[in-house]
């Protein structure tokens, strides 16, 4: 539902960000090259909230 109300938005001047405590910010800091890792070897992962799937198998840092 969220995601249809973001294309609303679409070619307005208004925007929608995540934002997160500071915490969880550093933990996706440290997961984002290994996430970036993984996509150049053609696996599917993706980063929610603070952990990293990668074919659905859960990373935390």
């Amino acid at each position: 539902m969220v995601r249809k109300r973001w294309k609303e938005l679409d070619g307005s001047v208004y925007r929608v960000f995540e934002q997160f405590p500071q915490e969880v910010i550093e933990k996706r800091r440290k997961l984002v090259p290994q996430m970036k890792e993984a996509r150049r070897l053609g696996k599917r992962a993706y980063l929610a909230y603070d952990t990293l799937y990668i074919y659905e198998t859960a990373i935390r840092a």
